[in-house]
């Protein structure tokens, strides 16, 4: 006899049971942004909203989602890839994160009351990782809120390796349907 869970969608632990109805993430009602202006005029535009959004928020979470997040006000001015590193140049940029520095500070509150959270795994060289503790020590920080922290910084592509052959390591998120167990395997046979 096959598992149940053999046939069922693999889901993230924090997602909600597929039972149960899904509670939309809460977001902060902005004024839309204006996506007409000129390229040169949308850095302003990005810190007026950012203003809204940060007198509505303290959570620095709910913040990121609606500035800088995927479907965020950012990615909406700044659809391609070049036009998001031109704006990451400016004194705009600059002040968006300081912004976002500002929330995480005063921020008490856990990630996964806003929404769910997700984790990655790396593979690091014990020295990288000795550097990040002495230095999460040094700031009197823990290791995740340190490399958070770098992770919202502009990384510049010169300092970014090249890839050598294929992608290694698996994709973020379920992975598909797994195997089913060798003992319902040969329960079927029988």
């Amino acid at each position: 006899m096959a598992h149940p869970e053999a046939s069922s969608t693999l889901r993230y632990v924090s997602d909600p049971d597929p039972g149960q109805s899904e509670s939309p993430v809460p977001r902060l009602s902005l004024s839309p942004p204006d996506g007409s202006l000129p390229l040169e005029q949308r850095g302003r535009e990005v810190l007026r909203l950012a203003q809204e959004a940060f007198s509505k928020t303290g959570n620095w979470v709910a913040f990121y989602r609606e500035m800088l997040g995927a479907d965020g006000v950012v990615r909406r001015l700044y659809p391609t890839s070049d036009q998001m590193r031109s704006f990451e140049a400016t004194a705009e940029w600059v002040e968006l994160q300081e912004m976002v520095a500002a929330l995480r500070s005063q921020d008490n509150s856990k990630g996964d009351a806003v929404e769910p959270e997700r984790m990655i795994t790396i593979r690091l060289p014990k020295s990288l990782h000795d550097a990040l503790r002495i230095e999460s020590d040094e700031m009197k920080l823990s290791i995740n809120k340190l490399c958070i922290s770098k992770l919202l910084q502009r990384v510049e592509s010169r300092f970014i390796p090249i890839q050598q052959g294929r992608r290694r390591g698996r994709r973020p998120g379920p992975q598909g349907k797994r195997k089913k167990p060798l003992e319902s395997t040969i329960e079927s046979q029988v």
